[in-house]
C-alpha cells in the first residue's frame, strides 16, 4: 500500500480546500499527513502537524514569532520547518508523496518542502502564480516538481477548484501509486546509471556514445545544460542514482563565464569529482554562449559570429579570452576530483557550428581553451587531444572507452 500523502497549506486562510483535498486523497484509499505552515489566524481544521511544531522545526517558537511582527523571518521559519518535517517523514519510510496548495507564500513553503525529497516522489503544487510572466525556476529548481494552475483564486471550494482539486488528488494518488510499483519491483532498470550532457549542436556525440554504452549493458540519462540541466544531473550525481559521468557538453561554463543565460552557478562540474565517480569531460558547446534576442545584444557581441537561434535566443561566439577562463575554470574544479578524470578535446571543433565553412570556427580561440587546461590541470587529471570533431563517431567511442575502462577499475 502506498504511504502517506503529506497536504501542506495554511489552515488559517486555505483550511476548507486542504480539509477538501485531505479527503479527496483518502477517499483514494491513501492516508495522510496535515501539515499548516500558517502563523497569525486561527487553523479552520486540525492538522497533524501544527503550527507551533512547525515553527519548532524551523527553530523558533510561534509565539515569538508572532511577536516579532517580522513577516520575512517567520516565512522563513515556516518554510525550514515544513521542510524538515516532510524530509523527517520520508526518511522514517513515512511519506509517500506531497501535494500543497497556495498562493504565492504556500508556494514557495510548499515547493521548498518538495526540494528536500528525492526525484521520484510524487510532489503535485496547486498554485495561483503557476501561469503567466512568472519566473519558475525558484519553484521547480532541479527537482520533479509538477506545478498547476488553481485558475481561479484559492478561496473556497467552487465549480472552478472543484475541478482542479479533484485533478490535483487524483495526480498525486496515482503518481505514488505507480511510485510504489516501481519500488516494489515493477517495471524498471537494474543496470548502472550513467549522466550525460547535450546540446543540440553536440547531439550527434551523444547519440553514439548512448548506443555504445547501452551495447555494454549501461543505462544513459542525458541533461540539457541550460543553466538547470547540469544542475540536474550534479543533484543526481550527489544522490547517488549516477555512478559515472560523461559529461561532454559544458556550454553552462560559457554562460558562467560570459554572463549568458545557460549558467549552472559555480557548483557545475564537482559532483563527480566530490564523489570520487568516474567522469570524461569534453569542451562541447564552450565555443559560444547563450544570450537573448538580438535586439539586447551589445555593439561589441554583434561584431562577433552569432546565429540567431530562435526570435529569444541569439549564440555569440566565446572570445580567446572567455575560452582560455573556460579553461581555467574547468581546470580547477577537476583537479579537485576525488576519483578519475580525463578530458578529451576534439581536434576538429567542439560543436556542429565550430568547424571549417561554419560559424564559429575559430582554431585559435578554441587553443586558448585547450592551453589553459595544459597549464591548470593537474597530472592526476588526464587530458587528451583526440583527432576528431565532438560529433565524430572517433570521438564518441573514444570518450565511451576511456569512461567504461574507468568503472571496469573503479
Amino acid at each position: 500500500m502506498p504511504k502517506p500523502i503529506a497536504i501542506i497549506g495554511t489552515l488559517d486562510t486555505k483550511g476548507h480546500e486542504v480539509a477538501y483535498l485531505r479527503d479527496l486523497v483518502q477517499a483514494r484509499g491513501l492516508r495522510t499527513w496535515v501539515i499548516d505552515p500558517g502563523v497569525l489566524g486561527e487553523a479552520a481544521v486540525p492538522a497533524d502537524f501544527g503550527r507551533e511544531e512547525v515553527a519548532r522545526a524551523g527553530g523558533a517558537e510561534l509565539r515569538e514569532l508572532v511577536a516579532a511582527g517580522d513577516k520575512g523571518r517567520a516565512i522563513r521559519c515556516m518554510m525550514d520547518g515544513t521542510r524538515a518535517i516532510v524530509a523527517r517523514l520520508y526518511a522514517e519510510g513515512r511519506l509517500g508523496g506531497v501535494l500543497a496548495v497556495g498562493g504565492g507564500q504556500g508556494t514557495a513553503i510548499g515547493t521548498a518542502a518538495m526540494h528536500a525529497l528525492p526525484i521520484g516522489v510524487p510532489k503535485v503544487m496547486v498554485s495561483t502564480i503557476a501561469s503567466g510572466r512568472n519566473v519558475f525556476e525558484p519553484y521547480v529548481g532541479t527537482s520533479d516538481v509538477t506545478l498547476m494552475h488553481s485558475v481561479a483564486d484559492i478561496l473556497g471550494v467552487n465549480s472552478v477548484t472543484r475541478r482542479v482539486f479533484g485533478n490535483a488528488a487524483a495526480a498525486v494518488a496515482a503518481m505514488a501509486e505507480s511510485a510504489e510499483a516501481l519500488q516494489e519491483g515493477g517495471p524498471g532498470g537494474s543496470a548502472t546509471v550513467l549522466g550525460a550532457t547535450m546540446l543540440g549542436l553536440t547531439t550527434p556525440c551523444v547519440l553514439h556514445a548512448k548506443e555504445l554504452l547501452e551495447a555494454r549493458g549501461y543505462e544513459l540519462v542525458t541533461f540539457h545544460p541550460n543553466g538547470t540541466g547540469g544542475r540536474s544531473m550534479e543533484r543526481l550525481v550527489d544522490e547517488g542514482l549516477i555512478r559515472g559521468v560523461l559529461d561532454v557538453s559544458t556550454q553552462e561554463l560559457a554562460g558562467e563565464v560570459c554572463g549568458g543565460l545557460f549558467d549552472a552557478g559555480p557548483g557545475r562540474l564537482t559532483a563527480a569529482g566530490r564523489q570520487g565517480i568516474p567522469q570524461v569531460v569534453a569542451p562541447g558547446g564552450t565555443d559560444y554562449v547563450v544570450l537573448g534576442p538580438l535586439s539586447s545584444l551589445t555593439a561589441e557581441q554583434r561584431r562577433r559570429p552569432y546565429i540567431v537561434h530562435n526570435p529569444n535566443i541569439t549564440l555569440v561566439r566565446t572570445s580567446r579570452e572567455e575560452m582560455a577562463e573556460i579553461g581555467r575554470r574547468m581546470a580547477e574544479r577537476l583537479n579537485a576530483a576525488r576519483g578519475p578524470a580525463a578530458v578529451l578535446v576534439p581536434r576538429g571543433g567542439f560543436s556542429y557550428s565550430d568547424r571549417p565553412g561554419h560559424a564559429f570556427y575559430d582554431p585559435e580561440a578554441d587553443a586558448a581553451l585547450v592551453g589553459a587546461l595544459e597549464q591548470g590541470l593537474d597530472s592526476r587529471v588526464e587530458l587528451a587531444v583526440v583527432d576528431a570533431h565532438v560529433n565524430d563517431t572517433a570521438f564518441a567511442r573514444e570518450a565511451v572507452g576511456r569512461l567504461v575502462a574507468s568503472l571496469e577499475t573503479a
